[in-house]
């Protein structure tokens, strides 16, 4: 299969409800209007993991499937959502503010979602980082330096990056935090109604699971174009 190829047909992505890598995925494909036939996986059962290990060797997940071409690792598979999806790239195009872009996503995977994680978890230690992260954030999103409502001006995979910690922080019941930084309530509220940029009317928020769904670790599909 030629990449670029087989817009129209739905893609099967495999990963698991409430992991943050997963739910970045999902709103990548969800933004540019990417069909995807969402499969959870169990990560204790040794035979979805043998099966998750013949495309992903070291068994991470999620793990993308176009056609007859498997593609794992977060970063790669939402590049590659973006390329094959519909509207502009969502990594910018200017040097100093593709920078920017790769530095507050890394900020998010780095710092603020491992925080969260173990926040949510019950490590109560972790809650100066997740303060940290979000001032951090707040000022970020206030900046006169950048142009738009979002991290780096425009929307970018930077905010998808930031996405699930945040709605993280909401299901597990700190509301507060988001509600307290002016900047970031803006934020996320537009984030919870924004339409896609593929030009769909669809909401890519809605791709993303509500507590009871991550007990059950059911995931979201996204049906768009079929």
């Amino acid at each position: 299969m030629a990449i670029g190829d087989h817009l129209s047909d739905v893609k099967v992505a495999w990963g698991v409800a409430g992991c943050a890598n997963t739910s970045k995925v999902l709103l990548t494909a969800a933004e540019k209007g990417v069909d995807i036939d969402a499969r959870s996986v169990d990560m204790n059962s040794e035979v979805e993991m043998n099966e998750i290990k013949r495309n992903s060797p070291f068994g991470s997940v999620p793990v993308l499937k176009d056609v007859d071409f498997y593609i794992y690792g977060t970063e790669a598979i939402m590049s590659y959502l973006d390329d094959k999806g519909f509207g502009p790239s969502l990594v910018p195009r200017n040097g100093v503010i593709r920078a920017v872009h790769y530095q507050w996503s890394h900020i998010a995977t780095q710092a603020f979602i491992p925080a969260v994680n173990k926040l949510n978890e019950g490590d109560d230690s972790a809650m100066d980082t997740v303060k940290l992260a979000l001032s951090q954030l707040d000022a970020q999103l206030s900046s006169r330096n950048k142009r738009g409502d979002y991290i780096v001006g425009e929307f970018s995979l930077a905010d998808i990056h930031w996405a699930p910690g945040i709605h993280a922080l909401c299901l597990h019941g700190h509301d507060s935090l988001i509600d307290s930084m002016p900047a970031i309530k803006a934020w996320w509220g537009n984030m919870k109604v924004r339409k896609s940029m593929s030009k769909e009317n669809y909401v890519a928020y809605t791709v993303l699971p509500s507590l009871d769904e991550i007990r059950s670790n059911k995931l979201r599909s996204i049906s768009i174009n079929v």
